[in-house]
């Protein structure tokens, strides 16, 4: 026997009940031992496949065919477990049965293995499901089963062939489900016009279409108006705006990461989209990805980011919404001054900070600007929080040369403490009796002495408000802009003294 292989759907054969329905050779004998086992199937689940079927605008009578070919008309195993009537591996919501199944292997050998398959709750859930992938396509392909799409087949026979060398690489997939919709009228049962004559095979089959077919044949033009009337109305999709990065930007996912989704495409931006649970992915735990593409929907504030997990750019890529990611927590603030590149730095100059919401992308190389042998005016300054402790930045904003460029990328600073802005409340450390006050920082950023803090009657425990943060460049230490309690006057005094 000749064993049906997908590609994205995984063909069915399932030991115990299940029986493998393949090209048919021996038709008569086939018909016979099945007729009355196949008319009771057609019975049974007209209405959920008419249902399926027509949400997605697909041929009923493919589905149907395919339902009882693969599910050897719902005698498997597999189908009786788990209402899985097109042997579609993986879990839904969650459900799955472990089989085992024969396949081919990349070599073409028929291996035994043992996989997991969908359990569905219902029979139409398992319709729906195949009918979702036949409209929705693969990850790489929103189009992939197009060619069986009403829209795209005008007969059911040009719908079953469309899914040969793409749902099934057996080369006579598509006859055969031809010859089972005409084996049992079932383009006749889904009212479906413009296919080729049939031939019933059972009077028990004749039967049971009989009515579907007069009423078809008596109305055919009221068929084919009611089949484009129940195509469903197509979603309102959100249009978004894309921003491409350098694909360099490594965040790791947030300690909510597990309450999201992973798209295909941003949600709500395309019919072909399809989500994915992280276990399906194989994540379980706050892995880091690269981020190389930011999208945001219009009327929303919420952006997007397209993923991989591997350094590669031409691995796979998946969508995901900004709360399952964790950003480094960057302050900026305005800064003046020069600085000097260094000319052995191997860096870049990045339009926006690297890791940040925004996304970065390479501008120039460092040693390229640092050729020039001057100083670069700077008009920012940003402090980034990562788990190796704060990174500094600089923005050189300087005739044609713009961009962010890293501290440790520089020779000769702007000044001595790096200053931005961030507002917190904070309480003087037990420890810090005999720490000295600094007054503001002045235009090179040196700090100035003052008081100390027994002098301004400060004590352990004093709640203080914060409205800058400085990094002196030359211990990195950090020091905070304090408020203190009855006076207008701001100090600068160290972190290590601030709870």
């Amino acid at each position: 026997m000749n064993k049906i292989i997908k590609h994205g759907l995984t063909a069915l054969l399932v030991t115990g009940m299940g029986v493998l329905f393949t090209a048919f050779s021996a038709q008569s004998t086939y018909q016979q031992a099945h007729a009355s086992t196949a008319s009771s199937f057609i019975t049974k689940y007209k209405s959920d496949v008419s249902k399926a079927s027509t949400k997605y605008n697909l041929y009923g009578s493919v589905m149907m065919a395919q339902a009882g070919l693969e599910s050897g008309w719902g005698q498997s195993q597999l189908t009786i477990e788990a209402n899985n009537f097109f042997g579609i591996k993986g879990a839904y919501n969650g459900a799955s049965v472990s089989m085992p199944t024969t396949e081919y292997n990349s070599n073409g050998q028929m291996i035994n293995t043992t996989a997991n398959f969908k359990k569905y709750p219902s029979a139409y859930a398992s319709f729906a499901d195949n009918g979702s992938t036949l409209r929705n396509g693969t990850s790489w392909n929103s189009k992939y089963y197009s060619g069986s799409w009403k829209e795209n087949a005008a007969t059911y026979q040009d719908a079953a062939n469309a899914l040969t060398g793409k749902y099934a690489t057996a080369p006579n997939y598509g006859q055969s489900l031809i010859t089972v919709i005409q084996t049992y009228n079932l383009d006749q049962v889904f009212g479906e016009t413009g296919s080729s004559t049939t031939s019933s095979a059972s009077s028990s089959s004749s039967s049971a279409t009989q009515s579907s077919a007069a009423t078809s044949s008596s109305a055919s033009s009221a068929s084919s108006s009611s089949t484009v009337s129940a195509v469903p109305t197509a979603p309102k999709l959100a249009k978004v705006k894309y921003y491409k990065s350098g694909g360099k930007d490594l965040v790791p996912l947030s300690s909510k990461y597990k309450k999201y989704y992973v798209y295909n495409h941003v949600k709500g931006s395309t019919t072909a989209q399809k989500r994915y649970t992280w276990s399906q992915l194989g994540v379980n735990s706050r892995v880091q990805v690269y981020l190389d593409m930011r999208g945001v929907k219009d009327n929303s504030s919420t952006n997007w980011y397209r993923l991989r997990f591997y350094s590669n750019s031409k691995a796979k890529k998946f969508w995901v919404s900004a709360p399952a990611l964790q950003f480094a927590t960057t302050y900026s603030g305005t800064a003046s001054g020069a600085l000097t590149p260094s000319k052995s730095s191997s860096g870049y100059i990045y339009n926006h900070i690297v890791g940040s919401k925004l996304l970065s992308k390479p501008v120039k190389k460092v040693k390229t600007i640092a050729a020039a042998n001057k100083g670069f005016n700077v008009n920012k300054t940003a402090l980034q929080k990562t788990s190796k402790g704060i990174v500094l930045w600089y923005r050189i904003a300087d005739g044609k040369t713009k961009g962010w460029i890293k501290g440790s990328d520089v020779v000769s600073y702007p000044g001595s403490v790096a200053i931005v802005n961030h507002k917190e409340t904070k309480s003087i450390s037990k420890n810090a009796s005999s720490t000295y006050l600094y007054d503001h920082a002045n235009a090179t950023g040196n700090l100035q002495k003052h008081y100390k803090l027994n002098e301004l009657d400060l004590k352990a425990g004093t709640k203080v408000s914060v409205d800058k943060i400085g990094l002196k460049v030359n211990d990195r230490s950090l020091w905070y802009r304090i408020s203190i309690p009855n006076s207008s006057t701001k100090y600068w005094v160290s972190g290590s003294f601030l709870s």
